[in-house]
Parts: C-alpha cells; sequence; structure tokens
C-alpha cells in the first residue's frame, strides 16, 4: 500500500475522532422551571452551538429568583438567571453578582383578576384580596408598584398561596387578583375568558428590567472566555427564535416534556417583552441609565447597602454585532 496514502488515512481518522473543541462544563440556574423565554437556550443545545463554543452546558432547572441568586451567590452554580430587583437586591445584602445578559427588556410581571371580582383597573384593587408566595418576585416589590398605579400599598390584603396555586385560587375565589408572569397569559385567556382582567407593569409606570443573566465575581474573573461564549452563543439563539420560533418552541418541548403548544404560545409571549420597546441596543446589552432607575427602585423599596449601580453590570461580554430582528 502506499505510504502516502495510509499516513493520510490515518491523519484523517485521527481529525474525525479528535473533538473540534476542548469542552468545559459549565452551569446555568434557571429562574424557574423551564418556560418560553428559555427555548433558545434549548434550541443552542439541541443544535450544538454550546458546544462547538467549547461549553459542556449544564441546566438546572430553578426555584424562583431568590434560589437562583442564593445558588450563584455561594459558588453553587456558574449563572443564574434572576429577575433584576432581586439581583440587586442581593448585590446591595453582599452578593457579589455581575449581570452579563438581559433575557427581558421590558418587565414581564402582570396583575390578573376577574372582572366579576368587581376589578375593571387596578385602581379597583384596594380592598381586595391578592394572591402569590411570599417570595414572588412582583410581591417583593409591591411598594412601587402600588405607588406606581396609584394606590395605597396597605389598601390590599396579600395572601399566601403556592405558584402552582394562582390560576386556580383566582378561579376558585380564594383570592380576587395576583401577580404572573406575562408569558403564562394565554393559559388566563383560556380559564377566564371574557371575564378576565390584566395590566401589564410597564404600562403602568413601572419597568424594570425583568429576567437578566447574572454570574459572580469568581465566575467572570476565572471562567472569562467560559462566560463570554455563553453569552455569545445566548444572543445568537436569542436573534435566531425570535424571528423563527417554532424550531425553539419545539426543542423546548421535547427537552421538558411541554406540550408543543404550550411551549410555543409561552415563546411567542415572551417575545413581546424580550426585545423591549424601543430598545435600539444589542441583544442583551445594558443600559446603565435603566439599571440606575432600577437600583433607586430597590433602594427605596429595601434595606440595602449603598452601592454603585454601575458594579451590578457589564457589557463586556456582549457581541455588539447581534441585534433584535426589527419590531
Amino acid at each position: 500500500m502506499n505510504c502516502k496514502l495510509v499516513t493520510s488515512t490515518l491523519a484523517l481518522g485521527l481529525m474525525l475522532a479528535a473533538p473540534a473543541v476542548a469542552q468545559e462544563k459549565f452551569s446555568l440556574m434557571l429562574n424557574w422551571k423551564a418556560g418560553g423565554d428559555h427555548a433558545p437556550l434549548y434550541y443552542a443545545l439541541s443544535q450544538g452551538w454550546f458546544n462547538d463554543a467549547g461549553v459542556d452546558l449544564e441546566i438546572i432547572q430553578g426555584n424562583g429568583s431568590g434560589a437562583a441568586a442564593t445558588a450563584l451567590s455561594v459558588n453553587q452554580v456558574d449563572m443564574a438567571i434572576i429577575d433584576m430587583p432581586t439581583a440587586l437586591q442581593f448585590k446591595g445584602q453582599g452578593s457579589d453578582i455581575l449581570g452579563v445578559f438581559v433575557a427581558y427588556n421590558d418587565s414581564a410581571n402582570g396583575i390578573y383578576w376577574k372582572k366579576s371580582s368587581g376589578i375593571e383597573s387596578v385602581a379597583d384593587l384596594p380592598g381586595h384580596k391578592l394572591g402569590a408566595p411570599a417570595s414572588d418576585a412582583a410581591r417583593q416589590i409591591w411598594g412601587p408598584i402600588a405607588e406606581a398605579i396609584d394606590i395605597d400599598p396597605n389598601s390590599v390584603e396579600w395572601v399566601n398561596i403556592q405558584p402552582t396555586a394562582k390560576v386556580a385560587a383566582l378561579q376558585s375565589g380564594a383570592i380576587d387578583a395576583t401577580t404572573h408572569m406575562y408569558s403564562v397569559h394565554f393559559i388566563y385567556e383560556d380559564v377566564f375568558g371574557d371575564d378576565l382582567g390584566f395590566a401589564l407593569l410597564r404600562d403602568n409606570g413601572l419597568n424594570p428590567y425583568g429576567l437578566t443573566y447574572f454570574t459572580n465575581g469568581t465566575v467572570a474573573a476565572g471562567k472569562t472566555e467560559l462566560v463570554r461564549s455563553v453569552v455569545h452563543v445566548t444572543q445568537k439563539a436569542f436573534e435566531f427564535c425570535l424571528t423563527t420560533p417554532e424550531p425553539c418552541s419545539h426543542a423546548l418541548s421535547s427537552a421538558v416534556s411541554m406540550k408543543a403548544a404550550d411551549a410555543a404560545r409561552e415563546l411567542e409571549y415572551a417575545s413581546k417583552v424580550i426585545p423591549g420597546e424601543g430598545n435600539t441596543l444589542p441583544i442583551g446589552a445594558f443600559n446603565p441609565e435603566r439599571v440606575a432607575q432600577d437600583y433607586k427602585l430597590v433602594s427605596e423599596a429595601f434595606e440595602i447597602t449603598a452601592f454603585d449601580p454601575a458594579t451590578a453590570f457589564t457589557n463586556d461580554f456582549i457581541d455588539t454585532s447581534i441585534s433584535y430582528p426589527k419590531q
């Protein structure tokens, strides 16, 4: 046999056997169980984009922004998705966390009620029962919310319920209103129909950043290139899924055993608040002025140690060439 042919065949075999990029483990905790806004992550995983970038990504299901912030603060995970006000509260309590990617440029928090309860608008909430877990993101900033909608924060009665019991509690009349993320808006539409009343906070005077990807100082310094790769792949995935949602919702439903129709509708509604109204920044990038406004909101609502809001985020990991699709 020709020696050159043998050598070439062996070289080709070695090239095919060797991985294109050495992969390093990296863990990401979700803010909650996987939903529509996480579809880009699962699509990128299904396409091998993270692997191609050298990232062996582990996605960990979450149990609320507070739990995700706690896990990140004590180095249990490399990155976590956290509601921005919650993250700033943790930062003000000494956590060394750092925002690297904005998922929801507009607040996805909304207030839901039944019109048959006598509530026609948020102005009618006083005297009624609102239900949510004590750790609910919107409940945590109820003071600023009440101020924005011009009601006394003490004029409503809060009832503690489980996160998964909101719709049932509202349906049964155990509560008159609740707070929820806009990505599941369709569930309320299906259950309550014409009896549904709703207000999105961004349309009622309060629009902090919503879900945001955070890392911490240790990871940012020690795994800099991994963080950069995760952010770049996530940007690319968000860009794709905002223009081509079907394969992304399919990847989500396949990965977490969610009904395909539910995954598609969750992504549809999440996509309405992900880009942000009038936002011209690259995908995932922070506006320093908005972060400063969010810091003011949090510092007035909670007892925190003052800090420079510019230290709570960085745009250094953002690929500025990746933009939101034109709306």
